[in-house]
């Protein structure tokens, strides 16, 4: 271990208070401030202003243009909320017509609801709607999507509800209990590598990357996310009451918040891996409900509020990595947030809303619920539990189009659950005993898949019949995970993230440069010995190109390897120094291990990726492809940014295969520990291996530091051709589960 590693513990936990956020600083001994109760109760009221609507009860006040659906003025506790944007991604368009569909003066003044809807033959037909209830401290807002068979086919990319540049009050952004902070507000810096990254000049974050990328999660764990303001102590956040509007299940990567106080609620988007869009092909009906979506507002009724002197504190301290952020500052970002937090669990728990009429919408008697349990049946496994165990039902496999989207996701034309945005998918987390309930089904036919921690692979039932008002119990589910020989080694354990890994914890992989870092770090890269090493300490998150220079490196920085913030260089010009900074040598990874005897049949190692960038993936698009259909006339194309790279494997010094992986944006997006996850297999001749100590190297290119790998798990398997095991397939995509339709 270098010594550079050696102080990262002593160094992280230094950081962790010095920067009074996070995990950490949420364990305070005092106590936070409190939120405002609610105690207004006026009733809603409903103002048609010719070419705009006003939603108003006391706390919140909205309007809405009847031209596009989208909002011209939100105001809470006489704040301005909004800046230059606020809308939906895909409005009402073609022949619009606005209407009320809830009228506060039919119910006391309970509820209004307005709507604006296009009829768009050349597209889709889309309606928006706003709803506003008595004392509530926030609105609704949701939107339905139409294609009748006889409109043309329509692709979708991204699409999303969002508030753009709110207030710049706006300034503590919470996206989860790892990335509750003080953002900065200084404006421009340097641009480095990509348009959505720069490096600050000046501020709290001086010497550092502003990457929007940053701030991403998965939406499926999301509760509550949003900013909050130090000077005017209000908050205001997003929640989805469900996720089965959100495309690509519980794997849906995406941006959430970023700077300029912006908030973001995708559901499609092309971010990670390709992402999931929306494609109808024409001759098909298709309809899909999004929302509805709850925007909440809160306000402190004791805000604290830190003295001059620790605000020279936090001036002082611009630049130094550690930004000396109030305490008082962050309780009231914190308590502003695990109210939103709390919030949500009750806007959730009233899902379906029996509100909500005139769309495709089934309340709770028109959806069901399906239950049963998983029992794991693997001899080799080390426990029968099955942790994190995700369970969903989703539309079936189905030949989307040979668009660019579709074919980057490396499945050829075929669409999987990670990839789908057309149809509704349903999944909830079941317990280690592998029982599970999912509820507020939709009625149709679904596959039901699952993962969980510890299991490579994942299951899948097909034709899954779900009525309305029935509860579906499948019983126990006999999970028989594929296994291709005895298990010799293994590195780490399945969970589709690089979370287990070094860097890889929550107070460290969403930070911007462990490319460019990794160099200092491992500087004789890894060496790893099966029995010896641990994969916590020893085995890096990502595998990456090893940088040759330290010209990106701040000499002023204490510990540039380690510390959050502050250790970038500001470049002497103003071009973007990534083409000096950015490139790296090959990088050699070696596993070493030891064998009893000299071995015979067929080995094969398992390797699962959580994400990679530029492996040249061999994808084929429709036609006669050789992966079940091909671009037009059958043409195959490279995903990646590099036909030639990958990751090379090496056994005892010969080089045995290269794996071409799906380029994910994990690491150019700054995911780092995921982008979308997928496994591979390299199969070689076992006589290869040797009694004695032998060794598997693991090999990326030279190139960009933002391309490589990120791991999830590695296991050596030894096939001996008996027919205990299933003769390990072949294939050009290396990939064991290549997807076919169902």
């Amino acid at each position: 271990m270098t010594k550079t590693r050696l102080l990262f513990v002593s160094l992280s936990l230094a950081l962790a208070v010095a920067l009074t956020y996070g995990v950490v600083a949420q364990q305070a001994a005092h106590p936070l401030p409190q939120v405002a109760k609610v105690t207004v109760s006026s009733p809603v009221t409903l103002t048609d202003n010719g070419t705009s609507w006003t939603l108003d009860n006391g706390i919140v006040k909205i309007t809405v243009p009847k031209s596009d659906g989208n909002l011209s003025e939100v105001v809470y506790h006489g704040v301005s909320i909004l800046g230059h944007g606020k809308y939906w991604e895909q409005t009402p368009a073609g022949a619009v017509t606005a209407r009320v569909t809830i009228d506060p003066a039919t119910n006391g003044g309970e509820r209004a609801e307005v709507s604006v809807k296009g009829v768009n033959p050349r597209s889709m037909d889309i309606e928006t709607r706003y709803t506003l209830e008595r004392g509530s401290s926030g609105f609704y807002t949701y939107a339905e999507y139409i294609h009748p068979a006889s409109y043309p086919f329509v692709h979708v990319g991204e699409n999303r509800f969002i508030l753009e540049s709110m207030n710049p009050t706006f300034d503590w952004l919470s996206v989860d209990k790892d990335r509750n902070m003080l953002m900065s507000n200084a404006r421009g810096g340097i641009t480095i590598h990509a348009k959505e990254q720069s490096i600050y000049t000046s501020g709290i974050y001086k010497n550092s990357v502003e990457h929007k990328y940053t701030y991403n999660a998965l939406m499926y764990k999301l509760q509550a996310w949003g900013w909050s303001s130090t000077k005017d102590h209000i908050g205001v956040y997003f929640m989805n009451p469900s996720n089965e509007y959100i495309g690509g299940g519980p794997e849906k990567l995406d941006l959430i918040d970023h700077l300029q106080s912006t908030i973001l609620d995708y559901w499609t988007s092309g971010h990670y891996g390709a992402g999931d869009n929306t494609e109808i092909p024409a001759g098909e009906t298709w309809g899909r409900v999004v929302g509805p979506i709850f925007v909440y507002f809160n306000s402190l009724a004791d805000a604290k509020d830190p003295s001059q002197a620790e605000l020279d504190k936090l001036t002082a301290s611009y630049g130094s990595g550690m930004p000396a952020v109030p305490a008082e500052w962050h309780d009231n970002g914190i308590a502003l947030w695990n109210d939103a937090v709390e919030k949500s669990k009750a806007v959730k728990a009233a899902w379906p809303f029996n509100w909500v009429q005139g769309v495709d919408y089934p309340h709770k008697d028109g959806r069901a619920t399906v239950s049963g349990q998983l029992v794991l049946d693997d001899s080799q496994a080390a426990s029968k539990l099955l942790p994190n165990l995700n369970v969903g039902l989703t539309h079936a496999n189905f030949k989307g189009s040979t668009s660019g989207y579709t074919l980057l996701a490396g499945n050829g034309p075929i669409v999987t659950w990670p990839h789908d945005g057309n149809y509704y998918q349903f999944w909830t987390e079941g317990t280690a005993d592998g029982r599970f309930t999912i509820a507020n089904v939709r009625p149709g036919t679904y596959t039901l898949h699952a993962f969980a921690n510890g299991v490579l692979g994942e299951y899948a039932k097909a034709d899954i019949t779900v009525e309305a008002g029935k509860k579906i119990d499948l019983g126990k589910l006999d999970w028989q995970p594929v296994r291709y020989g005895k298990q010799i080694w293994e590195i780490g354990y399945p969970d589709r993230k690089a979370d287990k890994f070094f860097k890889g914890d929550p107070d460290n992989y969403w930070l911007w440069g462990w490319g460019l870092r990794y160099s200092g770090l491992f500087p004789n890269d890894i060496t790893y010995t099966i029995g010896k090493s641990d994969y916590r300490k020893d085995w890096f998150m990502e595998e990456v190109p090893h940088s040759t220079t330290t010209a990106w490196l701040n000499p002023a920085a204490k510990d540039p390897y380690n510390q959050r913030f502050g250790w970038v260089a500001i470049p002497a010009a103003t071009n973007d120094p990534w083409p000096q900074w950015g490139q790296g040598r090959a990088t050699t990874w070696t596993v070493k291990f030891n064998m009893a005897k000299v071995t015979q049949g067929t080995a094969v190692l398992r390797i699962a990726l959580a994400g990679a960038d530029g492996g040249g993936n061999l994808a084929t698009g429709g036609g006669t492809g050789q992966f079940g259909g091909g671009a037009a006339g059958g043409t195959s194309l490279y995903v990646g940014s590099d036909t030639q790279g990958g990751l090379i494997i090496g056994v005892n010094g010969k080089t045995v295969g290269t794996i071409h992986p799906v380029a994910t944006n994990a690491l150019r997006y700054n995911a780092n520990i995921q982008g979308v996850w997928y496994q591979y297999i390299q199969k070689f001749d076992a006589s290869l291996l040797k009694a004695g100590e032998n060794s598997v190297t693991f090999t990326v290119p030279a190139g960009d530091v933002t391309t490589g790998v990120a791991w999830d798990y590695v296991r050596l398997e030894l096939n001996d051709g008996s027919k205990n095991y299933p003769t390990p397939p072949d294939n050009p995509s290396q990939r064991p589960d290549y997807p076919t339709i169902e």
